[in-house]
């Protein structure tokens, strides 16, 4: 006998704070609510208005200066069509739509905003028949459920973001009168798509000194990095002060970063006065052409002659194409606080080459990183780049030592090349050798062959490192991206393309990380931002030295170079935290507190973690991670904390008959509620 399929017409309705152009829509795990696919969602409708009322739903979405946005505060709904009594798991989200022209592309969808609670909100038939009545009548309030509010920022899904960075001492005026000034600087965008199609006199009419007209789809945001304005804020008709030593932001988000240009205009602060307007600038999309670069362009007076001059840093963000992302969970902005500190093992079973009596392995091999997971540790960490033919690899340095015979000679010599510069094949088939063995006057190993099991071997691939290590055990993914230092010296020079580069980390990392908990990190700080913007799952840590100035030489980038300038940094792009190196938080452990009050996740690396005295104090202090050498010296227990509260998770499902013995919690669907328990 067959059952007749049961269908529910089932009223989705929430409050929500929404602004001009947004709206509300909800996604699911099935069919008719878009397979966590935001871009097959279901668009509610607004049912009502009421100016101002929302409750606020979220502190950490209070980033946008909301006193000075226009917001509204609606309820909207839509009855969607349901069969069968299975759960139905779905999330609201707040978007902006542009519906295709064609019927041959997907409609493009600004995803402005989203629910991230760990488990997603749960449609139950079997409740609803209960009282249908009393489910239809319910205003759920955006972002609030099961005890929990957690709203995050969404990602890029089909626009690019556009920040322009202002910073150190980067106006020159050639007046000694307007050497002196302060001054406040407005950012306005441009639409470019009509510079050919202007009529003689219609830009001056019109336009007054735009050269193109203010685009009307682009809304430019700014920030500061120190306590004024740390937050994306609206700009008020004569700009923002910039301050000189400090860090300005202005941050646009656009479907069309090749006809998008940008005006900039300048006005005297005096205390007291209107601020007098005396010039402007602008950046074209013909200065954008690159992922990142600095211009120079001149400053115009209000006469049309130059009267000065300015830095311009800019940075463009792409979405990452094809990649396939869903809605059904994200940890990015998640962090279980009430768990002890994580134990990480730096490179796996610690640094091999600097510390080679430490050391029980190579560092960043498959062994040292699963030798790591099988003591206990929480997270491995380890370093990836590419190699010349696009794949990425786990190795730390930039740099290898090739070895190669000089002409005549039987003796072999050491020769420095970049890991960018070879193929996979070439790393994995050649004989080499860390790069500092060049200034090594011991030779005596270098007639040896190589003959290391290929789990020992140097340069595995990133895809090869997460098939073959305990998936129960967390992966710190640091992605290295040369900087240039304090002193004028670089990394490496003739890098990839950022874009470029995190996009083909990224789709590994998505194609192969399963249930894995992952965490990202950079001492670049673009490099975190592209990673917090292309992807919404996985969250991501600033690497930074602090203020330690003695045994590292800074990097150039103001960002890197205190604890403090991290942590505006972190709170501005949304990262989960900060990585200190550990020298700087013991001169300064006031700074914990600090990141803490940010509600910032603290890790830490450095040579001083390798000792249990600093272990235990920087636990005691509730540092969230700890990075250092030796899992096998200081961990105890050969599980990580991750797979030890899944057993307890297994064991209670198991014993409520919500699980099979012969199951387990890794083999269940992503999007049940027991495995986002888990995972979180």
């Amino acid at each position: 006998m067959t059952m007749m399929s049961v269908t529910f017409e089932v009223m989705f309705r929430v409050e929500a704070e929404v602004e001009s152009g947004e709206v509300v829509c909800v996604v699911g795990d099935c069919d008719r609510l878009g397979n966590w696919d935001p871009h097959h969602a279901v668009v509610l409708s607004r049912e009502s208005s009421s100016p101002g009322q929302c409750r606020k739903n979220n502190q950490q979405m209070e980033n946008r200066c909301d006193k000075e946005n226009r917001k509204t505060c609606d309820v909207w709904r839509k009855k969607v069509k349901l069969c069968g009594m299975k759960n139905y798991n779905y999330r609201y989200f707040v978007c902006q739509i542009i519906e295709s022209d064609s019927e041959s592309t997907e409609r493009t969808v600004k995803v402005i905003r989203w629910e991230t609670n760990i488990l997603p909100r749960v449609f139950s038939p079997a409740d609803y028949m209960k009282d249908p009545g009393k489910y239809d009548a319910e205003i759920m309030k955006f972002g609030e459920y099961g005890g929990k509010n957690h709203v995050t920022k969404g990602w890029l899904t089909d626009q690019s973001e556009i920040h322009i960075r202002i910073h150190g001492n980067p106006i020159r005026m050639w007046k000694p009168k307007y050497r002196k000034q302060t001054y406040r600087i407005k950012c306005t965008p441009l639409d470019q798509r009509y510079k050919d199609h202007l009529d003689e006199d219609e830009e001056e009419e019109e336009w007054g000194t735009h050269v193109s007209p203010p685009s009307t789809f682009t809304k430019v945001l700014v920030s500061t990095l120190d306590e004024r304005q740390i937050n994306h804020c609206v700009q008020s008709e004569s700009g923002t002060i910039f301050e000189t030593g400090s860090y300005m932001i202005f941050t646009a988000e656009t479907t069309e970063p090749e006809s998008l240009g940008f005006q900039f205009d300048f006005y005297v602060n005096q205390e007291g006065v209107t601020p007098k307007h005396i010039g402007y600038c602008y950046l074209l999309p013909v200065d954008l052409k690159k992922s990142n670069d600095t211009k120079t362009v001149p400053i115009t007076g209000l006469n049309h002659k130059p009267i000065g001059q300015i830095d311009l840093d800019y940075l463009t963000v792409k979405p990452v194409p094809g990649l396939d992302l869903k809605m059904d969970v994200s940890y990015q902005n998640y962090w279980k606080f009430e768990r002890k500190s994580l134990d990480v093992g730096h490179r796996g079973m610690g640094s091999s080459y600097k510390h080679k009596k430490l050391a029980a392995v190579r560092e960043n091999t498959v062994q040292s990183l699963q030798d790591a997971a099988n003591h206990g540790a929480d997270y491995v960490e380890f370093d990836v780049q590419l190699s010349r033919d696009m794949i990425p690899v786990i190795y730390h340095d930039f740099h290898v030592a090739i070895t190669y015979r000089k002409k005549k000679r039987e003796e072999l010599e050491f020769y420095q090349a970049s890991v960018k510069d070879l193929k996979l094949s070439e790393l994995q088939s050649m004989k080499l050798a860390h790069a500092s063995r060049i200034f090594d006057n011991d030779r005596d190993d270098i007639h040896e062959d190589d003959i290391d099991p290929t789990d020992l071997q140097p340069f595995p691939t990133l895809e090869r490192v997460f098939e073959a290590v305990n998936p129960a055990t967390g992966f710190n993914v640091e992605i290295k991206y040369p900087q240039e230092k304090v002193n004028g010296e670089f990394e490496e020079i003739n890098f990839y393309d950022r874009n470029k580069y995190v996009d083909i980390i990224l789709r590994v990392v998505m194609r192969t990380a399963g249930h894995r908990r992952v965490v990202f990190s950079s001492f670049d700080p673009d490099i975190c931002i592209l990673v917090q913007r292309k992807q919404n799952k996985y969250p991501t840590l600033l690497l930074t030295n602090g203020e330690d100035v003695e045994k590292y030489v800074p990097y150039l980038d103001l960002r890197t170079r205190s604890i403090d300038m991290a942590i505006y940094f972190a709170t501005f792009s949304n990262l989960l935290g900060i990585d200190v190196l550990t020298s700087t938080l013991f001169r300064n452990m006031d700074k914990i507190e600090k990141v803490k009050e940010a509600k910032l996740v603290l890790f830490c690396w450095g040579e001083d973690n390798n000792d249990s005295n600093a272990i235990n104090t920087l636990k005691q202090k509730g540092v969230d991670g700890i990075i250092y050498d030796r899992i096998d010296f200081f961990k105890s227990g050969d599980k990580s904390v991750f797979q030890v509260e899944q057993e307890q998770t297994e064991r209670i499902l198991m014993s409520a008959g919500l699980l099979s013995p012969t199951d387990t919690l890794q083999n269940l669907e992503p999007s049940s509620g027991s495995e986002s328990e888990v995972n979180s």
